[in-house]
């Protein structure tokens, strides 16, 4: 089996839900490897978090997991502007992330044939394994 040494969770700091990020602090605590969260602040999509710096990520994953899953997690917050698949993939690649770990959230099929969905796209764009992990 590929060991995961290096792992890459691209991180929504606007959602409320948290079933994914537990589960990439799980999957990095079992492979024993450094996760790198990464927000990226999607102009083009419309919206701009107040805040996009590292320390804000790092607050937003401090306020909605356990206490239990960061103890001993080697953990990178980054945060990065553009287009967030684009910029997932960039920073993979620039990190020698060996799989980037995605939230999806199920949306309905009228939704899905208007609009592209960013996870969607980090798996088309991607040129290494994507792990999606489906939300509560």
């Amino acid at each position: 089996m590929t060991g995961f040494k290096n792992l890459l969770y691209a991180i929504d700091l606007n959602d409320d839900h948290v079933t994914s990020v537990n589960y990439a602090l799980k999957i990095a605590r079992l492979f024993q490897s450094r996760i790198h969260m990464l927000y990226v602040n999607d102009a083009q999509a419309g919206y701009r978090h107040p805040t996009d710096r590292e320390d804000a990520v790092a607050l937003k994953v401090k306020s909605v997991v356990p206490d239990s899953l960061l103890e001993g997690q080697d953990i990178v917050y980054a945060t990065a502007k553009g287009s967030a698949a684009k910029e997932v993939v960039r920073y993979a690649e620039e990190q020698q992330v060996d799989l980037i770990l995605i939230g999806h959230k199920y949306r309905g099929k009228l939704y899905s044939s208007l609009f592209d969905s960013t996870d969607i796209k980090i798996i088309d764009e991607a040129r290494l394994p994507v792990l999606v992990i489906p939300e509560e």
